[in-house]
């Protein structure tokens, strides 16, 4: 957003448009001259005045300027916009200024097209219990600590439960390992920096979920970010005083520059809420109507619809929440969902998916497509019940009882706006991918032969 203070229009001008919440370029942008004065006091009035704190009296000054003033200062951010105040790239271009974050293993992210999980939307990852959910989000939450040139977000982890206890124990194990593998390239990574930038918060129940997301996460992913940049601020600062005075300057009591610059408190660069779909199913009440003859199939009541239709306007609220934040602040948020099972023919295809196990039986993630209306992109997760050689074992052991054999494990992407789905990826491609849970986390595995 471009503030309105830079364009060179008559100071009475900008501040009547100011009070009249067009205070950016791309406020004012919005409506052309001729209507501008008739349609702003009947719909932006009502829009950001309890936002803003706009005064009636105030606002109506707008209603004082010339359609000469307007048209002034509409022409004035034409100019600015297109005479090259204000760079708008190709879609390319903007794909190419997002970053994202990687999954921690080099075959996770060329399933997901090479880079990983872009920022600034919403990535669902959906699959059934014990398919390993939960160990991607607890990977992620180290990764985004790294710096950007190590496939990170240099920034903190946010995670949001509504399935009990946080996994401290497999947390503890998987930073141990985390902090010996990059120890050369960051050798002052402590075990202590990494959990103290993943935070906790459970939500109990359906009512604590809102709460939580509409108030107490926006402040305190805001809180973090200015905490941040004051930081950098404060070191760029002290640097520079060094600098200049060519001496060595001691701070007693703070080792703020004796850490390394990534591994300070961050900014939370990283949403995981596990999952999305738990308080919505358990707290979903199915009433009957009363009275209902013998024999007859009982009919849902007006209540179970009213109880649907909260529902999906709770989980609009939730998604455009999460995506706001995650737009505004540069985050990714991972959402985790669980799915249901498909009895009859689907609508729609583009989500549904067959078990590995039985291929008769067909799932599809849960929330329907209000839900899937929301997210930006979705990656489904598959375990099969038999086990097979973790790697081709097979065929130097084939009798052997003491080769270690798992669970056959898929990642899948189902669609996304930065990398091909199953359905479009060729063989051999990106958008599937197998994987392993070991010690050190999820791993990738090559494709058999």
């Amino acid at each position: 957003m471009t503030s309105i203070s830079i364009l060179e229009i008559p100071s009475h001008i900008k501040e009547t448009l100011i009070e009249a919440s067009l205070d950016t370029l791309e406020d004012l942008l919005l409506y052309t001259p001729p209507s501008l004065v008739d349609r702003i006091p009947s719909t932006r009035f009502k829009r950001h005045q309890p936002r803003k704190g706009i005064n009636v009296i105030r606002y109506d000054r707008l209603l004082t300027l010339t359609p000469q003033e307007i048209t002034l200062a509409y022409d004035e951010a034409c100019a600015h916009v297109f005479l090259g105040g204000i760079a708008y790239g190709t879609a390319l271009n903007l794909l190419q200024e997002e970053f994202f974050l990687s999954l921690g293993d080099p075959l996770l992210d060329a399933a997901l097209g090479g880079p990983g999980i872009m920022t600034r939307g919403i990535t669902e990852v959906a699959g059934e219990s014990s398919v390993g959910k939960t160990q991607l989000c607890l990977q992620l939450c180290l990764m985004v600590q790294l710096p950007y040139e190590l496939g990170g977000l240099d920034g903190s982890a946010v995670w949001l439960s509504t399935e009990g206890k946080f996994p401290y124990t497999r947390l503890e194990s998987m930073i141990g390992y985390f902090v010996a593998r990059h120890k050369e390239v960051l050798p002052e990574m402590s075990v202590e920096e990494l959990r103290d930038n993943v935070y906790f918060e459970s939500m109990a129940d359906q009512e604590t979920q809102m709460h939580i997301i509409n108030y107490q996460l926006p402040i305190l992913i805001h809180d973090s970010h200015v905490s941040a940049n004051k930081e950098a601020e404060e070191a760029t600062q002290i640097t520079a005083t060094q600098q200049t005075q060519h001496d060595p300057v001691t701070n007693e009591g703070d080792d703020t520059e004796d850490r390394h610059p990534s591994l300070r408190r961050k900014a939370v660069k990283l949403v995981i809420v596990d999952s999305i779909t738990n308080n919505f199913r358990s707290e979903l009440t199915i009433p009957l109507n009363d009275g209902t003859a013998e024999g007859q199939r009982p009919q849902q009541s007006s209540g179970f619809r009213s109880s649907i239709l909260q529902r999906s306007t709770d989980l609009c609220e939730i998604g455009l929440r999460l995506r706001t934040l995650a737009d505004n602040y540069g985050l990714a948020v991972i959402c985790v969902n669980q799915v249901t099972d498909v009895f009859g023919p689907e609508e729609s295809e583009l989500s549904v998916f067959n078990t590995l196990d039985d291929p008769t039986k067909r799932k599809k993630p849960a929330l329907g497509h209000v839900w899937e209306s929301m997210i930006n992109a979705r990656v489904i997760l598959q375990r099969s019940r038999r086990l097979e050689y973790a790697e081709d074992e097979s065929t130097v052991y084939p009798s052997s009882s003491s080769v270690i054999r798992e669970p056959h494990r898929t990642m899948s992407v189902v669609f996304s706006p930065w990398a091909p789905s199953i359905k479009n990826a060729g063989a051999g491609s990106t958008g599937k991918c197998r994987f392993k849970i070991d010690s050190t986390g999820v791993v990738g595995l090559p494709e058999r032969m």
